[in-house]
């Protein structure tokens, strides 16, 4: 039996695409933890749904299909999440429950693996709406990033790539490099900072050395004082889509345990000189242009770090995904009176569509009016070594602030009702009850303001805000019954990942 021929649609401005989307018959389902990532698209493609672990709402998002967790299992990682969501007979009853259509229903994930792509395509009979799993882990590498930066004349910081055995290893790999006497030293994989390691002394280095020459090849870098920014595109086969720049919060101990993690971001005008923003735009573009010709399609992130002692625009790193300045790009006022950078995605994975929309008159739109007005977002961790349990959480909604406190003015989900200099929008990430482990999200603030310093500090308000969102949180010591049983399911997820500690 043949199947029915769909006809091409030619696209050839924004408001046809939004009308496109908004009559399209084709379920797009976002699996991963929680839903921050992609909040807000299931107001422009309507047969959007969120498929996710984390109750950041206490059951009351019409557009998210909670799947709680059983406990049958320990997860060591977003994918194991993942797999869980994908099995579970919820998500099987809501994927199964759609009429047949001639054009498959789509899946997305943050993070998948091999497997998750063969559940999509036999299993469930989706169209897994992403690159190869092997060419994401291949161009993720910090060590390929860098490869294709340089073939692509974008430049990162003066680097050497090699195997680092010792301390006096290090010293004589970056001497020989004219590297200076601090480096910056990152392994191929790691995300949130969580393996970008500084080094000034031996002490420095034997602190994580057991990190560093486990790898067969790390990057080493020349420690620079620099201003961090991230910027997302779409490679597609019409052109690299470019969304607006945005500062970077690096390392704010009051947001996060990890020195190089990243915890926040801004978009405003005053951040970046238009000569700067079209230099780094003019670098996105080369980079998605030589990841497509790599064969990568759609979405991804890039990090620029801007030296502030010469003004060079260096590349930093590449996130080969959707990533967490996604929510913030494609809410910012632009979007919302524009489009969503995230469309685009979608259009370069279906197959029925043509696009005569010129990506570079969409980019200069983006340089003229895409960091208007302010918004941020902060991205708070537990920071504190000892493990305890959440007694007290806020839950998701519109706050303001009342005596250095943050007050309730909505529940919700809707991070657009808060647009006022005064108000911020809270999405909790971890509840009561949940166990708070060092370095985990225990939730994401958005705000409408400026929140750094110039030398890229949190300023006052973003102190004050951060301060009123830790104070919403309290915990208490496990039970001794409680210890033995995190015991046992590390040691599960050690035996599961093949750590001995």
């Amino acid at each position: 039996m043949n199947s029915p021929i769909v006809a091409t649609r030619t696209l050839h401005s924004l408001q046809d695409i939004q009308q496109y989307f908004a009559s399209r018959d084709r379920a797009v389902y976002f699996v991963s933890p929680s839903n921050f990532n992609m909040m807000d698209m299931h107001r422009w493609v309507p047969g959007w749904k969120n498929i996710n672990l984390i109750d950041s709402f206490d059951g009351k998002h019409p557009d998210v299909l909670l799947v709680p967790d059983d406990h049958s299992r320990v997860f060591s990682s977003t994918e194991d999440i993942n797999h869980y969501l994908m099995q579970s007979p919820l998500t099987r009853e809501l994927m199964q429950s759609r009429t047949p259509k001639a054009v498959r229903d789509q899946a997305l994930f943050l993070f998948f693996d091999a497997a998750l792509e063969d559940i999509c395509a036999h299993d469930l009979k989706l169209e897994l709406a992403l690159p190869p799993q092997t060419l994401v882990r291949e161009v993720d590498s910090k060590i390929v990033t860098t490869e294709i930066g340089n073939r692509a004349g974008v430049r990162s910081v003066p680097n050497v790539l090699a195997h680092v055995a010792s301390y006096a290893d290090l010293q004589r790999l970056a001497h020989g490099a004219d590297l200076g006497d601090r480096w910056v030293v990152q392994t191929a994989y790691g995300d949130s900072g969580k393996t970008t390691f500084f080094i000034a002394n031996e002490a420095d280095y034997v602190a994580v050395a057991d990190q560093i020459e486990s790898k067969g090849q790390v990057k080493v870098m020349r420690w620079v004082r620099c201003t961090g920014t991230a910027i997302e595109a779409c490679a597609t086969r019409w052109g690299t889509f470019v969304g607006p720049l945005l500062t970077e919060l690096i390392g704010a101990q009051e947001l996060t345990p990890y020195a190089g993690g990243w915890c926040g971001n801004e978009l405003y005008e005053a951040a970046f000189s238009d000569a700067l923003r079209a230099q780094v735009l003019e670098k996105a573009q080369a980079m998605g242009d030589a990841l497509y010709q790599r064969g990568y399609r759609g979405y991804f992130e890039l990090d620029f770090l801007i030296d502030q002692d010469s003004g060079q625009v260096y590349l930093g790193e590449l996130n080969s995904r959707i990533s967490g300045v996604t929510a913030i790009t494609n809410m910012s006022v632009f979007s919302q009176t524009h489009l969503p950078l995230f469309l685009f995605h979608l259009l370069e994975y279906d197959d029925h569509v043509n696009l005569t929309l010129n990506a570079n008159t969409f980019n200069q739109s983006v340089l003229e009016h895409g960091a208007q007005p302010v918004s941020s977002q902060l991205i708070l961790k537990y920071t504190d070594e000892r493990l305890k349990i959440i007694t007290k959480a806020p839950v998701s909604g519109v706050y303001r602030m009342s005596a250095d406190a943050m007050v309730l003015e909505k529940p919700g989900t809707n991070r657009l009702e808060a647009l006022t200099t005064g108000q911020v929008y809270v999405l909790r990430i971890m509840k009561t009850d949940d166990y708070a482990y060092q370095g985990g999200d225990l939730a994401i603030m958005f705000l409408n303001v400026v929140v750094r310093t110039t030398d890229g500090q949190l300023n006052e308000a973003g102190r004050e805000w951060v301060a009123a969102l830790k104070n919403s949180f309290s915990y208490r010591d496990l039970s001794q019954e409680e210890r033995s049983a995190v015991a046992l399911a590390q040691q599960s997820v050690n035996v599961k990942s093949g750590r001995s500690t």
